[in-house]
């Protein structure tokens, strides 16, 4: 099938990898006239495994030409009661932090070279659809999937759980954090990530923060004195109403979905998201419509889940912002299906025993809950075993 990608961004060239993947044409569309953004993102595990099924590429490779440098998972600090952890990747996988200005110029050059994608240097305002086709610029094709910009306000859900929607963006000389994991650091605003690039000396870092509660004037007092400011950001959290728009339209990227940065989660089912678009490429009728938007709808609900569970166990700081979104990702999680407390820890044991996912949250398994809960409410252990749930006493540590 011939499928038009609009943009050149990260979702871009996931949502191609996964097409290419899967056996179609793909022809992408860019503005010549927009660069490259250049932000420091993160990955979990099957973004590399899908570089690698895709183009043979492995994450040594990336990290050898200076491209990525290694994530093993993510350090917590000054969360919960505010002792240091690590939520490592399980199976002893890694992922990678990457520049995207660099990532994503590689990825691009490697599959034009190899003549994986063809490219057309130019800006799509609209699409027309016609004769059981969809025109882009005067170019035919089967399916369009927009990674571009954002689409109608009226296209687009609230979050039901929001928390930060700001980011002033930093960069500072590599110091006390591990070479190897994505930091995680609460502040009294929100939280601050750092990613690790050791080659360069350099921590990427993002504070981020809610508007309704501090400015970026004061923001910028509060960040480290050899920081080097380069950009900032706001958004308003919000999600699309539908993965698939019609027969020939579905989005990715920012233009479909964006919460917040917290474990990568963007790009986690930035990717899962592709897959549901090229299962309906295998079989577009009403039912599979249905079924993926419904999927999609699904996912979204529980990455926000997935936020609330991390943010229900606060921080060291009593701020209004912590006061405020502990409470609401409390209540969000007693309503859940998994709920907290001692249905939280049931539901837990349950999966432990039978092998079955009723704790799931998101891409976390128990075992990763094990890992955040006892690392949020200050519990050490050894290994992963049946044995390292938190006792109920443990987990009402407040």
């Amino acid at each position: 099938m011939d499928v038009a990608v609009i943009g050149r961004g990260t979702a871009s060239i996931i949502t191609t990898l996964n097409l290419v993947k899967r056996g179609h044409k793909v022809t992408i569309f860019y503005d010549p006239n927009i660069p490259h953004i250049n932000v420091g993102e993160s990955t979990t595990g099957p973004l590399g495994d899908l570089i690698w099924s895709t183009l043979g590429i492995t994450i040594h490779d990336l990290v050898d030409r200076g491209i990525c440098s290694y994530k093993m998972g993510i350090q917590f600090d000054k969360w919960g009661v505010g002792k240091k952890f690590n939520h490592n990747f399980l199976d002893n996988r890694i992922a990678f932090h990457f520049e995207t200005k660099d990532f994503n110029k590689f990825i691009h050059e490697y599959l034009e070279e190899k003549k994986l994608v063809e490219y057309i240097p130019q800006r799509v305002d609209s699409a027309l659809i016609e004769n059981d086709k969809i025109n882009i610029n005067g170019y035919e094709f089967d399916f369009m999937v927009n990674c571009a910009g954002w689409s109608k306000e009226e296209d687009y859900y609230e979050p039901i759980f929001e928390t930060v929607n700001s980011a002033v963006l930093f960069k500072k000389e590599y110091e006390q954090y591990e070479k190897s994991h994505t930091l995680h650091l609460a502040t009294e605003d929100g939280w601050q990530f750092g990613l690790p690039f050791p080659k360069e000396n350099i921590f990427k870092c993002g504070y981020l923060y809610n508007d309704k509660y501090i400015t970026k004037e004061k923001v910028l007092n509060k960040l480290p004195k050899d920081a080097v400011v380069y950009e900032n950001y706001s958004w308003k959290p919000k999600y699309c109403k539908k993965l698939i728009e019609n027969y020939f339209i579905a989005n990715n990227g920012n233009r479909l979905f964006f919460f917040e940065p917290l474990q990568a989660q963007t790009l986690h089912y930035t990717n899962d998201i592709s897959k549901l678009i090229c299962d309906y490429l295998d079989n577009r009728n009403q039912y599979e419509y249905d079924r993926i938007n419904h999927l999609y709808l699904d996912n979204m609900y529980s990455q926000q889940l997935c936020l609330a569970f991390h943010y229900q166990f606060g921080s060291i700081y009593n701020s209004d912002f912590w006061e405020d979104v502990v409470n609401r990702a409390k209540n969000l999680m007693s309503h859940s299906p998994m709920g907290n407390g001692e249905r939280f820890l049931e539901s837990m044991q349950y999966d432990l025993n039978y092998r079955n996912e009723v704790s799931k949250i998101a891409w976390m398994i128990v075992e990763d809950h094990i890992y955040i809960t006892n690392g949020m409410i200050g519990k050490e252990w050894v290994g992963l075993g049946k044995h390292s749930l938190p006792s109920f006493e443990e987990l009402n540590y407040d």
